[in-house]
This record gives structure tokens, C-alpha cells and sequence, in this order.
């Protein structure tokens, strides 16, 4: 929801990574009062992205939208390696009235680099629909209430990701047998069998929090290797 934290929770996790490609939305004040929204990439290059004087067609609640001013700066956060991490904020109702903002969505969401993005829940469309539909992404609702907690939850689990990755590509870790699959981890061997709803794992992060490094790896091994 609108200020929940979540924008200022993603400036706080990003700072974790040294080789990243994204931008996140400030608020923009005059005298104490929010005038408008502006992006700032990865550099640190700034966009005007909505503002309360601005003379367009496009408007959100008391905000006229620029998308030009998006699109400028669409071309800074197309160009990433590998190796670099991406973040989103947001994907909400202004940024989508961009084609070429959804192209760019698509694009960090297809990549195999990890992303991170706010997504606004007061906003719903066929697009962000999909998004939240998709089968490799996680859906995480921050609170006031939950803000601290998730913080910590989030700070582990993107640790983990490229863990798994690792693990994917030493494909030698991995053991299928008839009701299980054990995982040769860092820390001993891990033990996942199929449920119902989907994989489980002995370790306990998986218990506390219902996914895991090893879960994601399994998960991404099978697709290569059936």
C-alpha cells in the first residue's frame, strides 16, 4: 500500500549490492508539501516524473504525468551485465502509461539476473496481473506493522539466490532418488521431497519461511536437466 515503507525499504536492501542497474522514486516537496515524483537511476541521474504544475494529458490523483521525462531516462537502465542487479520502484499506474517502461519490465523480469521491484497494490491491470502470476517470482506484502521482519526476510533471501545459482551450475550437488532429492550444500547435505503444494526441505529457513536456497535451486536444476 502507499506508505507502507516499501520504496524506502528497497533503497535500504540495494545498498547491499555494489553492481546494480535500476532506479527508485523520491518524492519531491515544496514547503512541507509532495508536489510531485522524480526517478533517479542507478548513477544518480535524475527525472522529473510527475508534478502537480506540469500541463499533460495523463494525471494520477492530483499528479500530471511527463512520460517523456520517463522515457528519457529508460535508454540508462536498458544496458546491464550479468553479474549486475536490477530494482524497480515502481511498477504503479504513472510508469505504465509507458510502453517502453513495460518492455524494460519485461526484460529484468526475463533476465536471469536477480530484481527486485515495489509494486503498488492500489493499482491493478492486465499487466501487473501477469506479473504477479509469473512462477519464478515472490510476492511479498510489506506493512508497517511487518516492515522490520520482512526487512530481515528479504535481506536473507537475496543471499541466497545466487547461492542457488552456484548450486545449479555444479549440477554433481544434486541426487535424484524415488521420493526425494538430496542437495550436497555448503553447510552438509540437504534432504527435499515433493508435497502436495510443492517441494520441501529439512533445513531450517525453509521451515520458518517456506522457501530456501536449495528449493530454488531444485526448482531451476529440473528445468534444465528434467
Amino acid at each position: 500500500m502507499p506508505r507502507s515503507g516499501k520504496s524506502t525499504l528497497l533503497k535500504k536492501l540495494i545498498t547491499n549490492f555494489d553492481q546494480k542497474v535500476g532506479f527508485i522514486t523520491n518524492e519531491v516537496r515544496k514547503y512541507g508539501d509532495r508536489v510531485g515524483f522524480e526517478l533517479e537511476n542507478h548513477k544518480g541521474e535524475k527525472s522529473m516524473l510527475a508534478n502537480v504544475d506540469f500541463k499533460t494529458n495523463l494525471k494520477v490523483s492530483r499528479y500530471f504525468v511527463d512520460i517523456k521525462n520517463l522515457d528519457e531516462i529508460i535508454p540508462s537502465l536498458e544496458k546491464f551485465n550479468e553479474s549486475d542487479f536490477l530494482f524497480l520502484d515502481e511498477i504503479g499506474q504513472m510508469e505504465l502509461f509507458s510502453e517502453r517502461f513495460k518492455i524494460l519490465v519485461k526484460k529484468y523480469f526475463d533476465s536471469p539476473n536477480t530484481c527486485i521491484a515495489t509494486l503498488s497494490k492500489v493499482y491493478n491491470d492486465e499487466f501487473t496481473e501477469v506479473i504477479k502470476k509469473r512462477n519464478d517470482i515472490f510476492l511479498i506484502e510489506i506493512n508497517e506493522e511487518n516492515r522490520n521482519e520482512k526487512e530481515k526476510y528479504l535481506e536473507t533471501l537475496l543471499r541466497k539466490i545466487p547461492k542457488a545459482r552456484r548450486y545449479v551450475s555444479e549440477p554433481n550437488r544434486f541426487s535424484i532418488n524415488q521420493s526425494d532429492v538430496s542437495i550436497t550444500t555448503d553447510h552438509g547435505t540437504r534432504i527435499l521431497t515433493k508435497q502436495k503444494e510443492g517441494w520441501a526441505c529439512n533445513c531450517d529457513f525453509f521451515q520458518e519461511n517456506k522457501v530456501c536456497s536449495h528449493i530454488i535451486a531444485l526448482e531451476e536444476y529440473l528445468k534444465i536437466h528434467g
